[in-house]
């Protein structure tokens, strides 16, 4: 019902007089206010009608705009748009609702009117709410008459003449709503306008918010890639392209990981350069400029690594070496000048470029197959270094150029040593020595050998040095080597007084290098006697050392003596202190003493090289060396443990559960001490008193030997005068021809070196009568002052010069007859028959198997020197005549074995030996035999290598049955135990290498022998500083052979002493 269709009458043209007293009839009102009431009615119709459409309105372009201004900041989510939609729908129902409940369902009356219009009329509105009240309230009972109701009616409605009661209806609030509607539909023709795309698009999802209509952005980022490969750890640059599609062109870009990490920059015409940080594992990012968005991964790998890389050098023509192969990862090369190389190395994953950048030449071409890459051979003049750049398919490289540092170096000379050879040394006229060499070359050895010649002019032909001193049969590639070669004086006819000079020489195979050369050698070829009288000085060295002993154990046991008298007087602190230093002294005595008995074993292992001295002779030096050596071992450590027990003084305070030791405890080790000290010093009196008989057994016999050289000297005088007899008898000196005045003025300076030989021996026997008055002694040295020795010696010579031939050759053989005479007055005695009287029978016994166990160890050793020289002959390029001569001399000295084989057979009482002595002796025959018929090849060495194995066998026989027949406390089986180590250090020059068997000589360039492939450095030469008299070199390895006999001996001893330290208090 529209708000003008009001039709009720005007009460005033139908108001009737009625009583007052009677009730009010309900009226109309006048028509005046019912027209006014309608047209309130009416506009407020209009209003409100336009307020819903404008509440509708406004609710759908802030629902649209907010959808639009949602895209651009993000793509707005489904939910959010269906939100925006159903909200603005929902605004569209409440305001249609809300109107048809105004206007529908539940209208408004009179009252509500005047209430409205009360509210912009305050007065009017009170009135006209009062008379709207009396006329719709039709049934109510009043007090009032009804003219007083017509006035008020009448009163109300001239009242209301000068009102407007649509001016009541309020449209503030239809005029913002319509403002903000217009605002925001001029923005929504704006952004139509000049927005289409974004409009259309927004509008679209807007309306239909489930569908997949894809944001419209006005900004378009494209990346170059949907995932970024970056280096872990390592910062990358993030690129993409923007594209504007609208005049809003924003510069900043924001870049978001997963990680929390914002990074934010500037575009870049139209360019997005970002630095990333660096990632360590596999995360996203978003990327913003505007309302545009991308998203990427970013997927961290390593850097491409070198998986290997190695060389191939192709070494310089000359060496005709192999091409080697190596790894030079560690980046250095290391490499001969004038070589070439190859580069081959891997990297992890495929590559696309690599660039190698070789010394001067820069880059060189590379080839690449997956991940692998070679370069050809690259020479390296003046190449030093080399640097590597590679780029995997990812396009990522290495960090920085891989370097590799080229060390060339030349082509080193060789090197030749005598790693056993002293600079000055000295060895028998019979003697075969090994010179260990050892040559080095750093790319192999072409060939080396040794030059040698006399001082006396024996100098062996370059064929002799090529076959016996020379050796080429290496390959190429071997670049150290130990070869032995061996020397024998008497093989080369090189005479007792001579000095072999030998330099070793070894060249490579570098073009026109000069050989490598060693320092001079020296070898002095001494006599048998001179060797004995050497001996005999060293051995006699040692007595003074032992007195020097014993006077410092004298002061030892004095100090102990006044420390143990004073002991109740000195402080616990003063007594310690006097023991600790006596006890230190007792060590040191102790070391002193072991040392000297260290020394005197290698003096006497000289010694058995001489045949000068007897078994017996060894056997009794043997004996003391073994006493002095188990006496600084035993009681002079037991003395110095002794005092240093004595030295513990007791504490002051000791804990309850430990009683301090007394006194008596300290006094008891001091007298132990006492007691010990005193056997010392008799054990030393009885040792100094055993090593001067044994010095004067030793110099009786050096000069009885000495007596004997003179007279084979004066012997070959004789030979040499009668020689030259038929040419130059007859004749004065001055019609001599030249050769033979030279001749005869080197006889006369040789009998001038007799005659002061002479003299300087009968002084010499003249002291030792003093000293010993031994009257053999005395009665010689009479005898050669009788005789004027020395005077006529003299007289000789004097014939000699003035070639008074025949007569000088009688007076030499005359002398010659008196020095062997008097050798035989002076040589010792064999006094085997009662050695050790004072011991015992079984210590006797004991004895001559020490002294046979010597013969038997020095025969071996002879054995092995023979077989030597034997070998030397058969490589020496000599004649039939030369070979058979040297051949009968070897075999002379093999029969002499023999014979010396059978003395000790009669004197050893083990009958289960004969067989082995008879094998033995077999075998020497047989060799013998070989040698006196020139044959120096297999037919003699296997008989001597057959005698040496069965001599062998002998010595471990021998040694396990006197094992069985001594004592631990036996000073004979501590004899034979000292002994047996000299030996086992002594065996080095006659084991049995792989190099000393076979057919083959043991010197020359065709000699079987081992190529060592030894690490390390050596040692060098041997020390300048000592001049030895000895041949070969020596070893301290155990001898196979002798290795478990000795252990069983050992153990056997072990076990005797047992008992013996039970029952020591």
């Amino acid at each position: 019902m529209r708000p003008d269709a009001l039709t009720n009458e005007n009460p005033l043209h139908t108001m009737k007089s009625v009583n007052s007293n009677l009730p009010i009839e309900p009226h109309h009102l006048p028509e005046r206010l019912k027209s006014q009431f309608s047209k309130l009615k009416a506009r407020l119709w209009r209003i409100e009608l336009a307020l819903g459409v404008a509440w509708g309105t406004f609710a759908v372009l802030v629902s649209f705009l907010t959808s639009f201004a949602l895209d651009r900041w993000q793509d707005t989510p489904s939910l959010i748009r269906g939100t925006l939609l159903l909200g603005a729908l929902s605004a569209i129902c409440l305001s249609g609702g809300w109107w048809c409940w105004r206007w529908v369902i539940a209208q408004r009356n009179l009252r509500d009117y005047s209430r409205l219009v009360q509210r912009r009329y305050r007065i009017l509105g009170d009135r006209l709410l009062g008379i709207v009240e009396l006329t719709e309230d039709k049934s109510a009972e009043t007090s009032y008459s009804e003219e007083l109701y017509l006035a008020a009616v009448q009163q109300v409605d001239l009242d209301a003449r000068g009102c407007d009661f649509t001016a009541a209806v309020s449209t503030r609030l239809l005029s913002r709503l319509g403002a903000g509607s217009a605002v925001l539909a001029i923005l929504t023709f704006i952004l139509l306008a000049i927005l289409p795309g974004a409009f259309s698009n927004t509008l679209s999802r807007w309306i239909n918010p489930g569908g997949n209509t894809p944001r419209y952005t006005l900004v378009t980022i494209k990346p170059n890639t949907s995932e970024h490969l970056a280096i872990r750890g390592e910062s990358f640059f993030l690129e993409a392209d923007v594209n504007y599609l609208s005049f809003w062109k924003p510069g900043t870009v924001t870049v978001q990981l997963d990680s929390g990490y914002q990074v934010m920059g500037e575009v870049q015409d139209n360019r997005i350069r970002l630095e990333i940080p660096g990632q360590f594992k596999e995360t996203s990012m978003q990327m913003t400029v505007g309302d545009g968005m991308a998203e990427s991964k970013i997927r961290p790998m390593q850097r491409p690594t070198l998986v290997s890389l190695n060389a191939s050098i192709k070494m310089p023509a000359y060496l005709n070496l192999k091409d080697a192969s190596i790894d030079v990862e560690s980046g250095g090369l290391d490499i001969l000048k004038g070589s070439e190389v190859k580069v081959a190395g891997a990297i992890n994953r495929p590559l696309q470029e690599i660039v190698l950048n070789w010394g001067s030449t820069n880059r060189v071409p590379v080839s690449i197959s997956n991940v692998t890459f070679t370069t050809d051979w690259l020479s390296t003049t003046n190449a030093f270094e080399a640097d590597i750049h590679w780029k995997d398919q990812f396009g990522f490289t290495n960090a920085q150029p891989w370097k590799l540092n080229i060390r060339q170096r030349d082509d080193a000379a060789p090197t030749f040593q005598f790693p056993e050879l002293y600079r000055e040394m000295a060895i028998l006229e019979t003697e075969a020595v090994e010179l260990k060499t050892e040559v080095r070359d750093d790319f192999g050895v072409k060939e080396f050998g040794i030059d040698w010649e006399t001082i006396n002019g024996v100098k062996p032909s370059r064929d002799v040095l090529d076959v016996d001193f020379k050796d080429s049969s290496l390959h190429a590639a071997q670049k150290e080597l130990k070869v032995s070669f061996y020397f024998s004086p008497n093989l080369y006819d090189i005479e007792p007084g001579d000095v072999v000079e030998l330099r070793g020489y070894v060249t490579d195979y570098f073009p026109d290098r000069e050989p490598g050369k060693t320092a001079l050698y020296r070898i002095h070829i001494v006599s048998a006697v001179e060797h004995a009288e050497r001996i005999r000085q060293q051995l006699e060295a040692l007595l003074t050392q032992l007195e020097d002993v014993s006077r410092l154990e004298q002061s030892i046991a004095t100090a102990t003596d006044e420390t143990l008298e004073k002991m109740d007087t000195l402080s616990e602190e003063d007594l310690a202190a006097r023991l600790q230093d006596q006890a230190t002294d007792q060590k040191l005595n102790a070391s002193q003493l072991s040392e000297m008995a260290r020394k005197g074993m290698e003096t006497l292992k000289e010694a058995m090289r001489n045949p000068t001295f007897t078994d017996e002779v060894m056997s009794e030096w043997s004996k003391t060396l073994s006493e002095m050596q188990q006496l600084a071992d035993q009681k002079m450590q037991d003395a110095a443990k002794a005092l240093s027990k004595a030295s513990q003084s007791p504490p002051s305070q000791s804990p309850p559960s430990q009683s301090p030791p007394s006194k008596n405890t300290q006094k008891q080790a001091m007298q132990e001490a006492q007691e010990t000290e005193q056997e010392i010093l008799e054990s030393l009196e009885n040792l100094q008193s055993m090593v001067n008989e044994d010095l004067d057994q030793l110099q009786a016999l050096t000069l009885a030997q000495r007596l004997r050289g003179l007279g084979r000297t004066e012997m070959d005088l004789e030979t040499t005068l009668m020689e030259g007899a038929e040419d130059t008898i007859g004749l004065f000196p001055d019609e001599l021809a030249p050769r033979w005045r030279a001749l005869h003025g080197k006889l006369g300076d040789t009998q001038k070196e007799t005659a002061e030989q002479s003299q300087e021996l009968q002084d010499e026997i003249g002291r030792f009568f003093e000293r010993t008055q031994k009257e053999a002694y005395g009665e010689v040295s009479e005898d050669m002052k009788a005789r004027q020795t020395v005077e006529g010696i003299l007289t000789t010579q004097e014939l000699i010069l003035k070639n008074i031939t025949m007569e000088a050759a009688d007076q030499v053989a005359i002398w010659s007859a008196q020095f062997e005479d008097w050798a035989g007055q002076l040589e010792p005695q064999n006094e085997s028959e009662g050695s050790g009287g004072g011991e015992g029978g079984g210590e006797s016994n004991q004895q001559d198997l020490t002294k046979q166990l010597m013969a038997l160890l020095r025969m071996r050793e002879s054995e092995l020197n023979l077989r030597m020289q034997t070998r030397l002959l058969e490589r020496q390029d000599t004649g039939p005549e030369t070979r058979i001569e040297k051949g009968r001399e070897l075999s002379s000295n093999q029969s002499k074995l023999q014979e010396n084989l059978l003395e000790v057979r009669e004197e050893i009482p083990i009958p289960f030996l004969d067989p082995i002595f008879e094998e033995i002796h077999g075998h020497m025959g047989n060799a013998a035999d070989a040698l006196a018929r020139g044959q120096t090849d297999d037919r003699a060495v296997q008989p001597e290598t057959k005698s040496i194995t069965t001599l062998t066998d002998a010595i471990n026989i021998l040694n396990e049955q006197a094992q069985q027949n001594s004592s631990s406390s036996s000073s004979s089986s501590q004899a034979m135990s000292f002994m047996m180590q000299m030996m086992m250090a002594k065996q080095g020059m006659g084991k049995e290498g792989k190099g000393n068997t076979g057919g083959g000589s043991m010197a020359g360039g065709d000699t079987a022998r081992d190529s060592l492939n030894q690490g390390g450095e050596d040692d060098g030469d041997a020390a300048e500083s000592r001049t030895v008299s000895r041949g070969g070199g020596q070893s301290s390895d155990l001898p196979t052979e002798f290795r478990k006999s000795f252990e069983a001996y050992y153990k056997k001893l072990e076990q005797l002493e047992q008992p013996t330290q039970r029952n020591t208090p």
